[in-house]
């Protein structure tokens, strides 16, 4: 399953489009895909009126929720939200500079602001992109322009991070995608770089 800005499309094994979603307006941009246990396929929908989206096999919207991403930047909304087993969602807002979590109903009853100042503050441009929900209770979100990514407890306090200070080589370059590993390891995507790196941290 890729997502590009106007499309989502999942292919079989012969490279054939087995589903595919289109944005509803021109001037809309699309972000998250990501396959639901229930086999609708989240989606994230930025332009005038944001929104996520479950999405059903045949392509009908079955759940719409509204967004509240602070800003009129469309490609600047929103990037890789993520369902949680309660069923709320995860969506991170980059201009906000905050990672909320809403209920289905579109209210949002937890809020991680990423421009604190232990962070760098605004200044830092801790741009929030990916932000998954981990098995002890904490979130852990990737910082692009920030080049960190950081682990909050429930309350939204620091509970680990790791950024370019913590290395000579500066390896950090837009981290956009993490997963946390079954062996507490994390892995990190820098999109902005060109070379191979691997950390020994």
């Amino acid at each position: 399953m890729i997502c590009w800005g106007d499309e989502v499309r999942e292919y079989n094994g012969d490279k054939q489009v087995i589903f595919n979603f289109k944005k509803s307006a021109a001037e809309n941009e699309l972000g998250t895909a990501v396959r639901l246990n229930n086999g609708n396929t989240l989606i994230t929908e930025s332009g005038k009126q944001p929104r996520l989206l479950e999405v059903d096999q045949l392509g009908q919207i079955k759940i719409s929720v509204p967004l509240l991403p602070e800003t009129d930047n469309f490609h600047m909304q929103t990037r890789m939200a993520r369902k949680l087993p309660t069923g709320n969602y995860l969506v991170p807002h980059l201009l906000a500079f905050s990672v909320k979590e809403y209920t289905p109903s579109g209210n949002i009853v937890n809020t991680f602001k990423t421009d604190l100042e232990a962070l760098g503050g605004r200044e830092a441009e801790n741009w929030p992109f990916t932000a998954i929900r981990l098995k002890n209770g904490n979130t852990l979100v990737t910082l692009t322009h920030g080049n960190k990514v950081v682990e909050f407890d429930p309350l939204g306090a620091i509970a680990w991070k790791i950024s370019n200070d913590d290395f000579e080589e500066k390896p950090f370059k837009d981290p956009c995608g993490a997963q946390r590993l079954p062996n507490g390891h994390t892995v990190i995507a820098s999109y902005g770089d060109r070379k191979s790196t691997r950390l020994n941290s």
